[in-house]
């Protein structure tokens, strides 16, 4: 069998480019604007109105029931109609939007004044009387609420290696973060961290505690995969395992898919196969498209904006008696980029190359039909380096670097280059995670190629990423150590 390279490499795309297939936004009495642009400001700034997002995902179960209970009470639309300028958009569709407000979950309401200064940012569902009284403070006293870190006041740093002293807190973070009893982080919602296990991997016999909680999450986890279609949930609640939110999500098969099948090749444990492999069943039967690319979610509700925990207590034959939750059918080069990285990860520990040939199909799918150019960052396709002309590797990473929406002086990429002047969100957001993603992706570029280009994008997002208020700005963010071990090995010419 041909010795395949399996070294991961990065291209970007433009998610905007293809099938963005917009929602269903009729409420009765209200008429909501499904698109983004600075249009709606200009809008709001002729009419003297102010603009009201609603972020949903299209599989989130509270933003069909605010769609339902709030935004269908009569005083709140009457205040809306009056003084606002609704906008109702799917966070998957738009990532620069997502990445900005992913911290106020789903679905996430901003209320943004006619210049696009946010005013106020609330998080996940909201009743009716709640609703009524924000938007009326919002008329009354329009303005706004403090900001978080303000990156233009922060001085980056000038070397691309953590200090001693920050890399020492990331490490104890990580360790405090661990759930010793239960596995996973020490908090409300128990998911697999994809870092978190990561780092956990490369831990010294000395520091097993790091291993052992990484075993311990894997096991437990493995109550989040649905015992009849396969697929993992989005994660569970209550501090444990067994209250499962039942969406599906690509992004998260990929991600588990991936860390299941890393697993199984560490410590060959039969159950990490067996996770992988239900995994990938669900995806090609529930995600996949004709064309053999896959599709953005699966809804948590068979009936939107009612709980379905009876439902998937069922068998499959229960189940399909009485319908299948509503599957989002768009298509983003981000999800199936982190489903490559899977198929790849199952196919090195199982030497199918039926997991090979999905991941390939899938990648010259994604590749012919996204146009490169101004897009996301998110938009990161995991390619294997021998199917791929570099030339084209090349053209794909490089203009990144040129673009003034994407790259940040001095230090770290932006998350998308935003063609709205007006918007509060056209300025630079830089995401840690996509950064982390980017460096370790250059560095890995690096350490084949050795092109400079690559050696400039990794140190240019490792400064950003190793500036202490920016390292340290959560509790755990092992994916920075990762970031730095692999930047450092590329340097050193170390595989």
């Amino acid at each position: 069998m041909k010795k395949i390279n399996f070294v991961l490499i990065t291209v970007l795309f433009v998610l905007s480019s293809f099938n963005l297939t917009v929602i269903s936004n009729s409420d009765t009495g209200l008429v909501w604007i499904d698109k983004w642009s600075e249009d709606i400001f200009k809008q709001a700034k002729k009419e003297n109105k102010f603009v009201l997002l609603d972020l949903e995902a299209i599989w989130c179960h509270w933003c069909h029931v605010m769609k339902e209970e709030t935004y269908h009470n009569s005083d709140v639309q009457s205040v809306i109609n009056e003084k606002f300028i609704p906008v109702r958009i799917n966070q998957d569709s738009r990532p620069d939007l997502a990445n900005k407000y992913r911290r106020y979950a789903w679905p996430a309401t901003i209320i943004f004044n006619s210049d696009g200064i946010e005013l106020i940012k609330r998080r996940g569902y909201i009743p009716p009387d709640q609703m009524k009284e924000e938007l009326k403070k919002v008329i009354s006293n329009p303005i706004p609420e403090a900001v978080g870190i303000d990156l233009s006041k922060i001085s980056f740093s000038s070397k691309p290696i953590l200090d001693y002293d920050v890399r020492d807190k990331l490490v104890k973070g990580y360790f405090s973060s661990l759930d010793s009893k239960l596995g996973g982080l020490k908090s409300y919602q128990k998911y697999l961290d994809r870092d978190t296990i990561e780092y956990s991997f490369l831990q010294s016999p000395e520091r097993d505690l790091g291993d052992k909680v990484a075993q311990l999450t894997l096991n437990n986890a493995l109550m989040l995969i649905d015992p009849y279609w396969g697929g993992v949930y989005q994660y569970s609640t209550m501090g444990g395992w067994d209250y499962p939110h039942f969406e599906k999500l690509a992004s998260l098969q990929g991600e588990y898919l991936r860390i299941y099948s890393i697993a199984y090749s560490k410590y060959k444990n039969k159950n990490y196969l067996i996770a992988a492999k239900d995994i990938h069943k669900y995806l090609t039967g529930f995600l996949m498209s004709p064309e053999g690319v896959f599709y953005t979610s699966q809804d948590a509700d068979l009936v939107q904006g009612e709980h379905s925990s009876e439902y998937f207590a069922l068998n499959d034959v229960e189940r399909r008696k009485q319908g299948i939750p509503k599957i989002d059918k768009n298509i983003y080069s981000n999800n199936n980029g982190l489903i490559i990285e899977g198929l790849v990860a199952l196919y090195r520990s199982t030497n199918n190359k039926q997991y090979l040939d999905d991941a390939t199909n899938t990648a010259n799918w994604i590749i012919k039909n996204h146009k490169m150019g101004d897009g996301f960052i998110s938009a990161l396709g995991w390619i294997l380096e021998d199917l791929f002309d570099p030339e084209l590797i090349f053209q794909r990473i490089g203009w990144i670097i040129k673009d003034k929406h994407f790259y940040n002086s001095p230090a770290g990429f932006a998350t998308s280059a935003s063609s709205c002047e007006i918007c509060a969100v056209s300025g630079p957001t830089l995401r840690t995670d996509e950064n982390i993603k980017l460096a370790r992706f250059s560095s890995q570029l690096y350490s084949t190629s050795y092109d400079p280009l690559y050696k400039t994008i990794a140190e240019h997002t490792m400064k950003y990423l190793v500036t202490p208020n920016i390292a340290l700005s959560s509790v755990t963010e092992p994916g920075i150590l990762i970031a730095e071990r692999e930047f450092i090995k590329s340097l050193l010419g170390l595989s």
